[in-house]
């Protein structure tokens, strides 16, 4: 969608100083956004998860089994089993609707093109959400996005858009009377909407589940996990074995004892001893990368055992105080600072702006 705005504003692109401001808002997006983006890089490389797996986030079937009737756009049923509430909302409709008188009286200049663009994506983005709509051949392509109905969230943007702009074309003596009465307007729509909110009263609080907790089949839910397409593919695969593994660590190659297994949350304490070179201890803890293990003060290497847990290969030695815990990777903290420091850099740099133009003024 992003490119399709690019392609119709071209032409512009000829002009240097547009080309660098396109140039900087990259750069401000990527700075933002790269406490995401980087550590989810360094994962898809630490180990093979789930998520990468081809059928795991989704398949045909159940993006199609996603769609939504017609009638669940316009109308939320209270009385049957409603789960979501995916109304457009009659404000939104309503302010639809005068798009027809706006674009009869013509569009301004400045942003026609835009409004045409927004329009036609928020419809689009509307439409496909419908059980009716062929997805055929990008069935496979938008399978990452699980369900039909995600698609609402670029609907919801781009008529939003779309309505602001039909408000302000139509109201043309724009006054705090007029803030007043639509603020009203929609803070009793929203009172209305809420016999609209399904309630189920059998929802467990997340206090009583147990962490970790994992079911057999593939397709249930694993709390914390969805239904654990975050897993690795080796621990995803062997569920029964996180099912009935026990909170302690095990030795599972090579000759070696532990005890006085300490766990809590993310860190773990134990003494261990080794009798034979090489052999592998694994801990009760998941791989993922940025956990920490230190054997007497030294940090020694971990990695992903068969099972799709932390592990790390040991020599032989006495007795040892071994202890885990996760900290993060280095480069999740370098991500975490990139994105403040970009925060920080354009907030400076739109408060010096604006001081700038009221100088000059």
């Amino acid at each position: 969608m992003a490119g399709i705005y690019v392609c119709i504003n071209i032409l512009q692109l000829k002009d240097k100083k547009i080309l660098k401001q396109l140039g900087i808002s990259v750069l401000c997006v990527l700075g933002i956004s790269a406490f995401f983006w980087m550590p989810m890089i360094e994962t898809y490389f630490s180990a093979d998860y789930a998520v990468y797996q081809e059928g795991e986030m989704a398949t045909t079937e159940s993006l199609n089994e996603s769609g939504l009737d017609i009638k669940t756009l316009l109308y939320t049923d209270t009385k049957g089993d409603t789960t979501h509430v995916f109304e457009v909302g009659i404000p939104i409709l309503i302010m639809l609707c005068l798009s027809i008188f706006v674009i009869k009286k013509g569009i301004n200049k400045t942003y026609r093109k835009e409004y045409i663009l927004f329009l036609v994506l928020g419809i689009v983005s509307t439409i496909v959400t419908i059980k009716q709509f062929p997805w055929g051949i990008f069935e496979d392509i938008f399978q990452i996005i699980q369900f039909k109905w995600r698609m609402l969230l670029f609907s919801n943007f781009f008529l939003a858009i779309i309505c602001a702009i039909n408000m302000d074309m139509v109201i043309k003596n724009f006054n705090h009377k007029d803030i007043i009465a639509i603020t009203t307007i929609f803070i009793l729509y929203l009172g209305l909407l809420i016999p609209f909110l399904p309630i189920n009263s059998e929802i467990r609080d997340i206090d009583q589940y147990t962490i970790g907790e994992v079911t057999e089949n593939k397709r249930n839910a694993i709390v914390g996990m969805g239904k654990g397409e975050y897993l690795p593919v080796k621990s995803n695969d062997n569920r029964e074995y996180i099912r009935t593994r026990e909170d302690t660590v095990y030795v599972i190659k090579g000759i070696g004892v532990s005890e006085e297994v300490n766990k809590n949350g993310q860190n773990l304490s134990c003494k261990i001893k080794i009798l034979e070179n090489a052999t592998i201890v694994e801990f009760p803890y998941i791989y993922y990368p940025g956990y920490k293990i230190t054997i007497n003060g030294e940090e020694i290497e971990g990695f992903e055992s068969e099972n799709g847990f932390l592990a790390t290969s040991l020599p032989e030695m006495s007795s040892s105080e071994v202890v885990v815990e996760y900290v993060g990777t280095n480069l999740m903290f370098i991500s975490k600072m990139i994105s403040i420091m970009t925060l920080i850099i354009i907030i400076v740099y739109e408060i010096y702006k604006k001081n700038k133009i009221q100088k000059e003024g």
